[in-house]
C-alpha cells in the first residue's frame, strides 16, 4: 500500500491548467461529506475498493473533478498525505514558477492519478467492512 510521492517539476507550461482550484475555505469544496467509495489503483495493476467520509471524502471528490492548489488556508496537504500514505491514493504534486497569484513563490498542484474513480454513495458501512482489500475511514 505504500506510495513514494510523485513530484515533478514542471518544464513544459509556466502555469498550471485554467481548471486548477485555489481553496480559500471549505465552502470552495464539495459540499457532501457522506460516506462514498472509491476505486482506486493498485501497483500490482488490480484495484481495491477505499470508503471515506468527511474531510477526506471532500477533498477526494475535488481531486477528481480538477487539480487542486497544495497550499490552502483549509490545510488541503494534511488530507492529502492521509490520502497517499493511509488509502494508498496516487495523488502527484507538479511544481511551478512563481506568479503573480503566489507573490513569485514556487507553488504546488496536486493531480489525481489515473484509474481513482467514485463508485457508489452512501455505502453501509457493514457491508464495506467485509470486502476485501478495502479500507474505511475510522
Amino acid at each position: 500500500n505504500e506510495r513514494i510521492e510523485a513530484v515533478t517539476i514542471n518544464t513544459h507550461t509556466s502555469r498550471p491548467p485554467k481548471n486548477t482550484l485555489r481553496v480559500q475555505g471549505w465552502k470552495d469544496l464539495p459540499k457532501d461529506r457522506s460516506t462514498a467509495r472509491y476505486e482506486i489503483p493498485t501497483a500490482d495493476g488490480g484495484t481495491r475498493v477505499i470508503t471515506l467520509k468527511s474531510g477526506n471524502r471532500v477533498v477526494l471528490d475535488a481531486l477528481i473533478s480538477r487539480p487542486l492548489f497544495c497550499a490552502s488556508p483549509v490545510r488541503i496537504s494534511d488530507r492529502v498525505c492521509i490520502l497517499r500514505h493511509e488509502y494508498g491514493v496516487p495523488i502527484d504534486r507538479e511544481m511551478y514558477d512563481g506568479d503573480e497569484a503566489s507573490e513569485g513563490q514556487r507553488f504546488g498542484v496536486y493531480f489525481i492519478g489515473q484509474g481513482v474513480r467514485r463508485i457508489e454513495q452512501g455505502a453501509d458501512r457493514e457491508f464495506c467492512h467485509s470486502l476485501k482489500g478495502e479500507r474505511s475511514d475510522r
